[in-house]
């Protein structure tokens, strides 16, 4: 706490009061969390401030280790209630469920300062899945880091696609909304993960980067709703053919984050046939100022032709867009801006997964939807968040639900 306090005077000449007041705040917490630690015998670090390496807080808490294991998580319960009209007035089905829709495990190993191992493990929706009723677990990501400078890095195993805001970001108090925005799940098919080996690193004028190259997508799991169900999720990948993603950001100020980030690659796995190259990228930028919060992004898939023009006429993958297209803003305002959070939030986003198709099929209209969402999001402590919004969901064929959202979420 002294040294706290004599860090604090030093720097009194160069700081507001009211900043240098929460400076002083920031470090006794800290202390008192190491003082707490050491007399409970705990080893575990708490999770850092923020992310680094392209992982989430919670998720970067094996590099802060001093070495050995450590520990970490997050978890999210969702109330969705879907109204019984439709957007064209006529009656609907009105669903509601409470699900435990997600539970993760973080565990890593720092071997030494230079060797780290990072997993996790998620169990969703209480461990049950249609596909396995008996309860199922998913490795979300597990790799090893070969920490060799800081502007050059490789990671290698199963890791996540470095594209948009949420595939790497997605621990439930780092978003604003519910749920996440739509067009991260289905363009950008959060959370995407696949194998393969790849670098990263940090390089000046506050410049970071990733580049893999992976295993690629399944086509023959592509739909009208895009390719989200071509994820092959590490497991027994057909690798047949690869893709190659990669990111390049850039903070020029404190809060803020410029950025791109791509994929591409083969998505016929078979072996045979025509090639299909699917292709993305988006552009994002973010600005956190006192309690403002901005985020926008913009993204784009296209797919060749001749391999869905040789599909049958039943095949379900013919009716994917070989032209889609997506974007959100978002606006959020801290009202407290101590050590509690309390972010009313608007969200507006616009997508079509189905801009262009091939010759003879139809686009449906279902595809090209509007979603507004409107919320609060309440964060008692930085590490624990309720959600509450209601969502303005339309389409092109008026076949559009609103719904109303609650979640809880949190991670350590």
């Amino acid at each position: 706490l002294a040294l706290a306090l004599l860090t604090g005077a030093l720097t009194a000449q160069e700081a507001p009061a009211d900043q240098r007041l929460k400076d002083l705040e920031r470090k006794v917490e800290i202390l008192s969390r190491e003082l707490e630690a050491q007399k409970t015998g705990a080893t575990m670090p708490a999770a850092p401030e923020k992310g680094s390496h392209g992982m989430a807080q919670a998720a970067s808490k094996v590099y802060e280790s001093k070495g050995g294991l450590s520990i970490g998580g997050y978890g999210e319960f969702l109330y969705q209630a879907k109204e019984n009209k439709l957007q064209d007035g006529s009656t609907g089905v009105g669903e509601k469920n409470l699900d435990a829709l997600r539970l993760i495990l973080y565990t890593g190993y720092k071997f030494n300062e230079s060797i780290v191992l990072n997993t996790e493990i998620e169990f969703e929706h209480g461990g049950y899945s249609d596909e396995s009723p008996e309860g199922e677990a998913v490795v979300e990501f597990a790799y090893l880091d070969f920490l060799l400078s800081k502007g050059f890095n490789v990671r290698a195993g199963q890791m996540l696609v470095p594209m948009g805001f949420i595939n790497e970001q997605h621990e439930p108090p780092a978003f604003l909304g519910a749920r996440r925005p739509l067009v991260e799940r289905n363009l950008i098919p959060s959370t995407w993960h696949e194998n393969g080996v790849g670098i990263h690193g940090e390089l000046p004028a506050n410049l970071s980067y990733r580049v893999y190259l992976m295993n690629g997508l399944n086509a023959e799991k592509f739909t009208a709703e895009g390719i989200r169900d071509g994820r092959q999720f590490g497991k027994e990948a057909n690798a047949q053919s690869l893709a190659w993603t990669g990111r390049l950001d850039w903070n020029p100020l404190p809060g803020s984050t410029v950025g791109v980030s791509f994929y591409t690659g083969n998505s016929n796995q078979s072996g045979t046939g025509e090639v299909l190259t699917t292709t993305l990228w988006d552009a994002h930028a973010e600005y956190r100022y006192r309690g403002l919060q901005l985020r926008g992004l913009y993204t784009r898939t296209s797919l060749s032709t001749p391999y869905l023009e040789a599909l049958g006429p039943s095949d379900p993958a013919r009716e994917t867009g070989t032209r889609q297209w997506g974007g959100y803003l978002e606006a959020g305002y801290d009202l407290l801006g101590d050590r509690q959070a309390l972010i009313p939030f608007v969200r507006l986003e616009r997508m079509n997964t189905q801009a262009e198709v091939i010759s003879g099929v139809v686009a449906t209209g279902a595809f090209d939807q509007t979603v507004l969402t409107t919320g609060v999001n309440w964060k008692p402590i930085p590490n624990v968040a309720l959600k509450v919004d209601l969502q303005k969901i339309e389409n092109r064929a008026r076949t559009g639900q609103n719904q109303f959202n609650i979640a809880l979420g949190f991670y350590f």
